[in-house]
């Protein structure tokens, strides 16, 4: 009877301790949720849409922000994407009948010019278009040099920001120091090189040249005063660089200004008399460079290539084997309204852009950019690893 008593008795402590042990082992449903790992976001991509074509002027920017201007008599309106936050504004809205048509735009690292249809180029004031300062009037036919049909295709600024140059099939140079137009000329290209002492390399109809800051221009019909351009003969380069210069661009710290043209990349001391040597040619036989945009440290290629379309250097003299590649998959998607989700992936571009910070801006349709960067996109907060779409609001009836 006693040791049935202490069985009992027995059983009665171990029961309770093994409740609690087994308590113990169990995880807290809570705790276990709380470790679930976020949802991880690929930061080398972004895409951005505007509602609008984006296909004449390219993107440009001042200190705060990169802009992009509508093409046409209307909407014609000035976004203004912010370099830290990613924020999409307005800048200038939906053109009405009293507001003047902006041909085109571009910065000198500052501030934003416009050209203004019917009146010139203008410093844009921030506010109004109507009411910003013309610093370089429209003339009147037949005189002068920014005439009517000379609407230019963008707006550039000399690194210094002495120098600020409308181009397009009449381009002009004007020095705002000295006030005055330096430079004009017929026939230019879609992305000249404007350099710190206003000089200019570009290209037309007779091929590559270099164009040094002229005497004081008087009007387009006096050649007198004007400089003559230097033309670069290719034929003494590696191969002929045979086919159309594609991409002009400027490495400002080394002074070298970079050309596509055809199979070859070429590279030439900045100076009056150009002298280009290949830095990099096309393996293979009829392949041509399609655009090329250059950061400083990196350079990236479209080819006409379709097994291997886009080339990438992490260096600026492309020395190396390049990553090469027939597509780029983004990782982000989008799922419509209607349920259907689409994967972004570059295929091809329209356009290439290296804003300041490093991000590479990949045009490929008419307001579809894909912004890339293989370090992690910087600043551009909002837009980093997923879709955004920027509507201009619905006009009140």
């Amino acid at each position: 009877m006693l040791m049935k008593k202490l069985l009992i008795l027995l059983i009665a402590m171990l029961v309770p301790a093994m409740i609690l042990a087994q308590t113990k082992k169990r995880p807290v449903a809570k705790n276990a949720a709380a470790k679930k790992p976020a949802a991880k976001v690929n930061n080398n991509f972004a895409v951005l849409e505007f509602d609008e074509w984006i296909n004449h002027n390219h993107p440009f920017e001042d200190e705060e922000n990169i802009y992009f201007l509508g093409n046409g008599n209307s909407p014609n309106v000035l976004r203004a994407v912010n370099k830290q936050t990613g924020e999409v504004k307005i800048v200038v809205p939906p053109k009405k009948r009293a507001r003047t048509m902006i041909c085109c735009a571009g910065s000198d690292g500052k501030n934003v010019y416009m050209r203004l249809e019917n009146k010139g180029i203008a410093l844009f004031n921030g506010i109004d278009v109507n009411t910003s300062e013309i610093v370089v009037p429209q003339s009147e036919q037949y005189k002068g040099f920014l005439i009517y049909g000379n609407r230019g295709y963008n707006i550039i600024g000399s690194p210094n920001g002495r120098y600020i140059m409308l181009y397009g099939d009449n381009p002009i140079v004007y020095d705002k120091e000295e006030g005055r137009v330096v430079r004009y000329g017929s026939s230019g290209s879609t992305f000249p090189v404007l350099t710190d002492d206003g000089m200019v390399i570009d290209y037309d109809y007779k091929g590559l040249f270099s164009q040094v800051k002229g005497n004081p221009v008087l009007d387009y019909t006096s050649p007198k005063n004007n400089v003559d351009r230097k033309y670069f003969d290719f034929k003494g380069v590696d191969n002929g660089a045979n086919g159309d210069v594609c991409s002009i661009w400027y490495d400002i710290p080394d002074n070298m200004v970079y050309i596509a043209k055809g199979e070859q990349i070429l590279k030439s001391p900045v100076q009056p008399d150009l002298d280009f040597k290949e830095v990099y040619c096309l393996p293979g036989e009829n392949k041509e460079f399609r655009l090329v945009a250059f950061n400083g440290s990196r350079v990236f290629a479209v080819t006409d290539n379709y097994q291997k379309k886009f080339y990438e250097w992490d260096n600026k003299d492309m020395t190396g084997e390049p990553k090469i590649s027939q597509s780029i998959d983004t990782g982000v998607t989008f799922t419509s309204t209607s349920g259907l989700t689409r994967k972004y992936v570059i295929s091809d571009a329209k356009r290439l852009y290296y804003d300041k910070a490093g991000n590479l801006w990949v045009q490929v349709a008419d307001g579809r950019f894909i912004i890339y960067n293989p370090d992690g996109i910087k600043g551009l907060t909002a837009l980093k690893g997923k879709y955004t779409e920027n509507k201009l609001p619905k006009e009140e009836d």
